[in-house]
C-alpha cells in the first residue's frame, strides 16, 4: 500500500513541474517541452504506483469539462480529413500538445493547495519580467528597435506575459513592507518593458485590467455611484477611439491652401517641387512639399556612401526615410537642408531613423506615431510592406474573403497559408512574397480553418468549462481571459509553442487546478411537510 510520503513525493514533483513550465515559458521551448513530459510522466508514473490510474484516466479524459476542453485539440485533428498541407497540419497539431498535457493531467489531477497555486502564479510573473529585463540588458538591442529586446519568444508573447504578470502581481498583494514594494518594482519593470517593446497591444490589455477592476469594485458601491462609475468604465472604453480620430486627423491634414509660394526657388536656383496631394507629415511639416530633388541628390551623395535611390538599414527606401527626417527637423529637402544635418544625423537616417524627435518622446509614442505613420502610408499608396499594422489590414481583407468562400467547414487545419496564398495571387495582391502571410488573429483562422461551425465549437471549449467549473467567477482568471481574447484578435497566439502554452498552462491551471470546489454543492431538498 503506497504510503503518504510517496504520495507526497509525487505531488511535489507535480508541482514543481509546473513551476518549471511556468519558468521557462518566457526564455526556452526545449526546457519548456521537457517540463511538460515530466508532468506527463510524474501524472502517469503516480497514477500506477499510488493505484489511481484508471480514476485519473476517467478524471482526465471521460469527464464532461475536461472532454469539452480537449474536444479543442479534437477540432484540430478532425480537420486533417480535408486538408492537403498534412504537413503543416500535424506540425500545428503537434503545437497544441499542451493542451492535451495540461488539459487531461490537470483535470485528472487533486487540485493545487493555495500556497502551491499562488507559488507557481508568481514564478511565472517574474520569470517573464526578468527574461525582459535580461534581453533590455545583453540583448544589444538599438534604440528603436523593439523586436530584439525579447530574445527568447516573440516580442509579442513576452508583451502578453507582462500584461499578465502585472495582474499576478497585484492579485498575489503580500503582507510585508519589503515584498509589496518588490511586487510595485516589478509593475514598474514589467511596465517599463512594454513600453520599450513598443506594445500598444500590452497596454490596451493593461487599460482594460484597470477597468475591469474598477468595474468590480462598483458593484459593492449604492446604485447612484454604481452607474456614475460603470458609464465612467463605458466612456474610458469610447475614448481611445476618439483619441485616434483626432490624432490621424493631424498627420492627415491637407496642404492648406497659400502655405506654398510655387515661384519660390532654393539659395542654388533650382525650383522647388510640392506634392500638395500627400498629407505625409512628420512633427507638423508636410513631407513632400518644398523638394529640390536635384540638389537633394547631389547633396547627400556628397555626404553618405549610402545611396539615397537605395535601402536603409531597415529596409526602406533612404530617400523617404531622409525626406522625413529633414521635415521632422523643420528643414526642407535641398543643399541647405542635407547641410544643416550633423554627421551622427547622417548615421542615424542610413540606420533608419525617420525622425529628429522620436526618441525623445518616448518608445511608446514612437511607436504610436509609427503605426500612424504606416497606415497614412497604406491609404495614400496601398502598399504594406514591412509595417506590421497595415499589413494586419492586408491580412485582415484577405481572411474575410477567404472565411466568406468557405463559411461552413472551412479549408481544414493543415490548408489555411495555401488558401491565402492563392486569394494572394488571384486578387494581385501588392504583398511582396515574403510578407504574404495568414490572417493573425486567431478567431478569424479558426473560422478560416473550420467554417462558422468550427468557430462556435472551438469558443465553447474556451468559455464552457471555465463557466461550469466557475472559473469565472474568479477575478484573475477574468485578467487572463482578457489578456488571451485581446491577442487573439491581433496575433494566431495558439499557433506558436509559446502561445499555445501560455493558453492550455493558464487556462488548466485556472479552470482545473485552482484551489476552489471542482463543483458547488447542490442543496439538499427541503423536508416535505403536510
Amino acid at each position: 500500500m503506497p504510503t503518504p510520503a510517496l504520495r507526497t513525493a509525487f505531488q511535489r514533483v507535480h508541482v514543481a513541474s509546473l513551476a518549471l513550465c511556468a519558468i521557462m515559458l518566457p526564455w526556452s521551448t526545449a526546457f519548456l517541452s521537457m517540463s511538460e513530459m515530466l508532468l506527463a510522466a510524474n501524472w502517469i508514473a503516480g497514477g500506477l504506483v499510488l493505484g489511481e490510474g484508471r480514476m485519473r484516466w476517467r478524471a482526465g479524459f471521460a469527464t464532461a469539462p475536461a472532454l469539452i476542453f480537449l474536444s479543442f485539440l479534437a477540432l484540430h485533428l478532425v480537420g486533417l480529413l480535408w486538408t492537403e498541407d498534412l504537413g503543416w497540419g500535424f506540425d500545428l497539431c503537434r503545437i497544441l500538445a499542451p493542451v492535451l498535457v495540461f488539459g487531461a493531467v490537470l483535470a485528472g489531477s487533486d487540485r493545487l493547495q493555495a500556497r502551491e497555486f499562488r507559488t507557481i502564479l508568481l514564478l511565472g510573473a517574474w520569470s517573464a519580467i526578468a527574461s525582459g529585463l535580461f534581453g533590455l540588458f545583453f540583448s544589444g538591442a538599438r534604440e528603436g528597435d523593439y523586436r530584439s529586446i525579447s530574445m527568447f519568444v516573440s516580442h509579442i508573447r513576452l508583451a502578453l506575459m507582462l500584461s499578465f504578470s502585472v495582474a499576478v502581481l497585484l492579485w498575489a498583494w503580500p503582507r510585508s513592507n519589503w515584498q509589496r514594494a518588490a511586487h510595485v518594482a516589478g509593475c514598474i519593470a514589467a511596465t517599463y518593458l512594454i513600453a520599450r517593446l513598443g506594445s500598444l497591444q500590452g497596454f490596451i490589455i493593461l487599460g482594460l485590467l484597470v477597468l475591469l477592476f474598477i468595474w468590480r469594485r462598483s458593484g459593492r458601491a449604492g446604485p447612484v455611484w454604481r452607474i456614475i462609475t460603470r458609464a465612467g468604465v463605458i466612456a474610458l472604453l469610447l475614448l481611445p477611439i476618439g483619441l485616434a480620430r483626432l490624432a490621424w486627423s493631424a498627420i492627415s491634414a491637407p496642404v492648406a491652401a497659400g502655405s506654398i509660394d510655387p515661384a519660390e526657388r532654393t539659395a542654388g536656383g533650382e525650383a522647388y517641387q510640392h506634392d500638395t496631394l500627400s498629407t505625409q507629415t512628420e512633427n507638423g511639416t508636410h513631407v513632400w512639399t518644398y523638394v529640390a530633388w536635384g540638389e537633394f541628390y547631389r547633396t547627400w551623395s556628397r555626404r553618405s556612401q549610402r545611396p539615397l535611390e537605395g535601402n536603409d538599414a531597415l529596409g526602406h527606401p533612404l530617400y523617404s526615410t531622409a525626406a522625413r527626417y529633414l521635415s521632422s527637423k523643420g528643414l526642407r529637402k535641398d543643399s541647405l537642408g542635407v547641410m544643416a544635418l550633423s554627421d551622427a544625423e547622417l548615421r542615424a537616417i542610413e540606420q533608419g531613423a525617420s525622425s529628429a524627435v522620436r526618441g525623445a518622446q518616448g518608445p511608446l509614442r514612437a511607436r504610436v506615431e509609427e503605426v500612424l505613420f504606416e497606415l497614412e502610408q497604406y491609404r495614400s499608396t496601398g502598399r504594406a510592406d514591412g509595417h506590421s499594422v497595415a499589413m494586419r489590414m492586408e491580412f485582415l481583407r484577405a481572411g474575410w474573403a477567404i472565411a466568406r468562400d468557405h463559411w461552413l467547414l472551412g479549408v481544414g487545419t493543415g490548408d489555411t497559408q495555401r488558401a491565402f496564398d492563392a486569394h494572394y495571387e488571384e486578387s494581385g495582391s501588392l504583398l511582396a512574397p515574403e510578407w504574404r502571410l495568414r490572417a493573425h488573429n486567431q478567431y478569424l483562422t479558426l473560422w478560416i480553418s473550420f467554417g462558422a461551425l468550427g468557430l462556435v465549437l472551438a469558443l465553447f471549449t474556451w468559455w464552457w468549462p471555465a463557466k461550469h467549473l466557475k472559473a469565472w467567477s474568479d477575478p484573475l482568471f477574468q485578467c487572463w481571459a482578457v489578456a488571451f481574447g485581446v491577442s487573439c484578435l491581433t496575433d494566431d497566439t495558439i499557433e506558436t509553442q509559446a502561445g499555445a502554452t501560455f493558453f492550455a498552462l493558464y487556462y488548466a491551471l485556472f479552470v482545473f487546478a485552482a484551489p476552489r470546489a471542482v463543483f458547488s454543492a447542490p442543496r439538499p431538498p427541503a423536508p416535505w411537510r403536510p
